[in-house]
């Protein structure tokens, strides 16, 4: 029997993506499916226009309002609660996926019952050659290492079933047990590494993560900036930015490692924010040392989070980051440039 997939999209005043990404849901070529919308007290009229327009469809839709911005972490965690699904499926709201989307995924889970999670290949929605995303690995200094590049023309280099860290929501299945045993998302990211925390954790729990080359979304890719005033933007990628990133390593990380990363980490993040502050980005250094000090404010509660994490660790971090090869060896060279290299820093 086919097995019921749960798909998950929160939308945030976004219905114009919304639409397009439900309609290419609905001419997808599987059949066993539910979709669940967690709407994030949109002023959009987003629930209301969903049942207009997909009103032939609402057998297959399930409806959430939750009234106000949850953020992505728990409004996924609430739309899960009303999902049945074996496997449960993320998308963002901007968007749309290949017809085989879903079936190449499953391929892929059927031969290994030890995978808990999916990257699909996300491509560009606007550049459909380029790649948005791969899968990602931990770099040597705490922070991620795409495996992709941004924007690299999509000529099947990364058409391998490889092992990866984590999945990105924008385009990701994860099996319904392993999302219970990993914890779920954790509600205090919000918005930001989210995923990677998740993914995280389901591979300390005994399971793999994989990217599947089959199962193609196409990504409008950073579409909050076109919705929310920027300066919440800049609070939203400066502040949760840092504060999830320092608190997925102080959960995740074994302690040899962690007294590795953790000290050189936090202090390229302090000097990020003191460049920026002397440079007059003074928006951006402000929200990178509040996203520091709530470390420290909440350092007890993700204390209390990591000791839960490691007791029911399953693997080694040796296992994970030499053996697996989950770990890159980057240098500080990579991130400066990367970061002056992105799209409308903001101050």
């Amino acid at each position: 029997m086919k097995p019921l997939v749960s798909i998950i999209i929160v939308n945030y005043n976004g219905y114009y993506l919304l639409k397009n990404c439900l309609n290419s849901i609905l001419k997808n070529s599987y059949n066993n499916y539910e979709i669940i919308i967690a709407d994030n007290g949109s002023t959009d009229n987003s629930l209301q226009k969903i049942k207009i327009d997909f009103k032939k469809n609402l057998t297959k839709i399930k409806l959430l309002d939750l009234k106000k911005n949850l953020g992505p972490s728990l409004a996924r965690n609430k739309a899960f609660k009303e999902s049945t699904g074996e496997i449960i499926a993320f998308l963002d709201n901007d968007t749309e996926v290949d017809k085989n989307w879903i079936v190449e995924s499953l391929k892929l889970f059927k031969t290994n019952s030890k995978i808990g999670a999916i990257q699909c290949k996300l491509l560009l929605l606007d550049q459909p050659t380029k790649i948005d995303y791969a899968g990602e690995l931990l770099g040597s200094l705490g922070f991620l290492k795409s495996v992709a590049n941004y924007e690299e023309i999509d000529n099947g280099q990364y058409n391998i079933n490889s092992s990866i860290l984590a999945a990105k929501s924008a385009g990701m299945f994860i099996r319904r047990q392993a999302f219970i045993k990993a914890g779920q998302f954790d509600p205090s990211y919000f918005i930001f590494m989210e995923e990677t925390d998740l993914g995280w954790r389901t591979l300390l729990a005994g399971y793999q993560n994989y990217f599947c080359f089959n199962s193609v979304v196409y990504h409008k890719f950073s579409s909050t900036k076109d919705i929310v005033d920027p300066d919440f933007n800049n609070y939203l990628v400066r502040f949760h930015g840092t504060k999830n990133y320092i608190q997925t390593l102080i959960k995740n990380l074994s302690s040899k490692y962690l007294l590795k990363i953790l000290p050189i980490h936090l202090f390229l993040w302090f000097s990020l924010a003191t460049f920026l502050l002397i440079t007059g980005r003074f928006k951006s250094a402000k929200n990178i040392y509040k996203g520091m000090f709530w470390n420290l404010t909440n350092f007890k509660q993700t204390f209390h989070k990591r000791k839960i994490v490691q007791k029911q660790r399953k693997i080694s971090d040796q296992e994970l980051f030499v053996n697996q090869q989950l770990m890159s060896k980057t240098t500080l060279r990579y991130y400066v440039n990367k970061f002056f290299s992105a799209k409308n820093i903001q101050k």
